[in-house]
């Protein structure tokens, strides 16, 4: 450095040395960004009237599918006041058809059960499973447990027991014969009445009487062991059934509870 010479620093208002010029690019705004926002303050909230409307229709589906759990309800009141001791079942299935069910001997109903009219029953088969299994995939399905309360009152219903059938048997009197010869725990009288109802012969009013009671005794064994009751004790109790099912001349209840025997007992 020179004596008396100073040094000058870079004059003001000009840039450092080999310091780049900053250059700023402009902005280009998104079209696409712009058209959601657009669309965005385009599109109304939901109004009240629509908000009504559509809790309106929730409320009205869900008052129907009371309305119709109710009515199944009165319907399975009818028959579990029958039998309140058993397991009780009734279901509305998606094709449209309304199942009665009890879990006693894989699905058959005792003698003298009446249900809905438009009703029907499983056909005779051996099954496994509970009440809710036997009725199968149901829409919606209501059930009685024994000595459940059954409500009282309301509006009678149309019951029958001619929805309580089964495929026809062939030769029923040939089988029923059969079925009762050497049966252990029938009495004597049984297989006597079989033969007698078969051939057409008739039945005393003393051997009715005889036979109710053998019934009544037939019943009190298989409730006394439900729900597992003995299998043997279930079939004389559908033997008993099918003799006085014929000596009263109900040949489609008599057919039932046979093809239910021979459907357990093969």
């Amino acid at each position: 450095m020179v004596p008396g010479h100073h040094c000058q620093g870079p004059a003001a208002g000009h840039g450092l040395i080999n310091q780049p010029a900053v250059v700023r690019q402009p902005v280009t705004p998104n079209p696409l960004a712009a058209t959601a926002a657009q669309a965005q303050t385009q599109v109304p909230a939901p109004t009240a009237a629509a908000f009504a409307v559509a809790t309106g229709a929730t409320i009205g589906a869900l008052g129907e599918e009371q309305a119709a759990t109710e009515h199944l309800r009165r319907l399975l009141n009818a028959v579990a006041r029958q039998q309140p001791l058993l397991a009780w079942a009734i279901g509305e299935h998606p094709d449209g058809s309304t199942v009665v069910v009890t879990d006693l001997a894989s699905g058959w109903l005792p003698p003298g059960i009446e249900i809905p009219a438009t009703a029907s029953v499983l056909d005779p088969r051996p099954r496994r499973g509970g009440i809710e299994e036997l009725l199968g995939a149901a829409v919606r399905a209501v059930t009685h447990l024994p000595g459940q309360h059954i409500r009282q009152g309301g509006e009678p219903v149309n019951l029958s027991t001619r929805p309580v059938s089964a495929p026809p048997i062939d030769d029923l009197g040939w089988q029923l014969g059969s079925a009762t010869q050497w049966r252990d725990g029938l009495p004597r009288l049984a297989h006597t009445l079989a033969r007698a109802v078969a051939a057409g012969t008739g039945v005393l009013d003393s051997e009715m009487a005889l036979l109710r009671e053998h019934l009544g005794a037939a019943a009190a064994a298989v409730l006394a062991g439900y729900p597992h009751p003995d299998p043997a004790a279930v079939g004389n109790w559908q033997l008993l059934a099918c003799i006085g099912a014929l000596a009263a001349g109900r040949a489609r209840a008599a057919n039932y509870h046979l093809a239910w025997f021979l459907a357990l007992n093969p």
